[in-house]
């Protein structure tokens, strides 16, 4: 039986440094953009395509070092929309690159399969549970003092829900759209 590193440790090479530095810059510059998909209720970022993009190139043990590196970068140039940095958050973003690595690295999808639409939904349902629904709340209860229940209910987070199908069709139109393309395909698959 294949050791858990040597299955999901790809070989740190200047070239995937150089890629996942990209798609670090990427997720930053992404991050900033948002589409009011419930007007004044529920914003949809799209810093997720490159965090799949990270599990695909990273995998489970090096995607949660990229995306703490990503998140400490992101507060030291002012863009992490607060003031002081908590480390609570930012293993947060630890654990939801384990997960988008270990349900993304080297995984080919294909949009035309059934099965591959159900794993993309599981993996999505997977993070957000995670990250949107528990921690996230739980953490600005925490900190800041907000209930959980005003974060739900008063300032609609329970609208992100609807989310959910919004990461999964873009992910399966973006995602095997990548793979196919040849100088991609050896970077996500191999």
């Amino acid at each position: 039986m294949k050791k858990f590193t040597d299955k999901y440790l790809p070989k740190l090479t200047t070239r995937l440094t150089v890629t996942l530095a990209m798609l670090m810059a990427l997720k930053f510059i992404i991050g900033k953009l948002s589409v009011w998909i419930i007007p004044g209720t529920l914003k949809v970022g799209f810093s997720f395509v490159p965090n799949v993009l990270i599990g695909a190139v990273a995998g489970p043990i090096l995607a949660p070092i990229t995306f703490v590196l990503s998140d400490i970068i992101n507060m030291a140039t002012g863009g992490g929309g607060g003031s002081h940095f908590i480390l609570a958050f930012t293993l947060l973003e630890a654990v939801q690159g384990f997960f988008y690595g270990l349900f993304f690295y080297k995984k080919k999808l294909d949009a035309k399969s059934t099965k591959d639409w159900a794993y993309t939904s599981f993996a999505v349902i997977v993070i957000m549970l995670i990250g949107t629904f528990i921690f996230t709340p739980l953490l600005i209860q925490i900190y800041f003092k907000v209930p959980v229940k005003v974060q739900y209910f008063a300032q609609g987070r329970i609208f992100k829900i609807f989310e959910i199908p919004v990461r999964i069709i873009i992910i399966m139109l973006i995602v095997p759209a990548l793979q196919r393309i040849p100088s991609v395909k050896k970077y996500i698959l191999s």
